[in-house]
């Protein structure tokens, strides 16, 4: 009966995600409104390539996510050199994330490096799908403690177990992946950022996962987890965590 309630439980908190998994692929080498990793970003009138304000180099291209319902494309930039973790101590613009307005090919320009760049990821399109996603271990407390504190009840001494159990038979994505919406899965301890700006709390926008296809490694096989102002749309913060 308990794990009944507790499946009960977790159908209020399902949500959908769009899942974007790499493939090695030479359309990436042109620059496009498109999801994608690695070849040439999309840019606009006015843009330029960034650089680090810390060690002075060019920043990698890393990925573009296009963004369907609010037609907007999230672009990210970062500096592989002095591998920024999000942390307040650190320089701005080691980092960067550019979000465009209702995209489209007729804006494009083209930006180039100056320099050779040995982190580029391997050019890769995306296949997209959408997922329906739980919050992780991490965050279920914070979601319903109702929850947690029930798989507390059924497994005592590994109620974790009994919460994973639960998440895969409701059928959600129970692994780690590049996301666009949904709940973040977290590699470390959850993380809530605030706003720089209003210091409201900033709500999960995306994670870039390892990617193996795209030649992408977050340290030990990690995550970027980037996190939005609901006020200031423009805000992003970027925090990173290793196994």
């Amino acid at each position: 009966m308990s794990k009944e309630k507790l499946d009960g439980l977790l159908k209020s908190l399902v949500t959908k995600a769009l899942k974007l998994e790499p493939q090695s692929d030479d359309a990436a080498l042109v620059a496009s409104c498109h999801s994608k990793f690695g070849g040439p970003p999309y840019a606009e009138v006015g843009d330029t390539w960034p650089s680090c304000p810390t060690c002075k180099k060019e920043l990698t291209f890393i990925n573009q996510i296009h963004n369907e319902i609010e037609q907007q494309l999230f672009v990210f930039y970062y500096c592989n050199e002095c591998f920024p973790c999000g942390f307040g101590d650190e320089e701005k613009g080691q980092w960067i994330v550019k979000l465009y307005n209702e995209p489209s090919r007729s804006k494009i320009v083209e930006i180039n490096r100056i320099s050779n760049d040995e982190f580029a990821p391997t050019p890769c399109m995306v296949i997209t799908s959408i997922v329906e996603v739980l919050p992780d271990w991490e965050g279920i407390a914070s979601a319903s403690e109702e929850v947690s504190e029930l798989c507390c009840k059924i497994n005592d001494d590994s109620p974790w177990e009994e919460y994973e159990e639960a998440v895969e038979r409701a059928g959600c994505l129970n692994d780690y992946a590049t996301l666009l919406g949904g709940y973040p899965r977290f590699v470390q301890s959850e993380a809530g950022p605030a706003c720089p700006e209003c210091n409201s709390e900033m709500i999960f926008y995306a994670q870039v996962d390892s990617e193996d296809e795209a030649n992408i490694m977050w340290g030990d096989v990690g995550l970027v987890y980037f996190f939005r102002c609901p006020v200031h749309k423009n805000q992003f913060q970027l925090e990173l965590q290793c196994h």
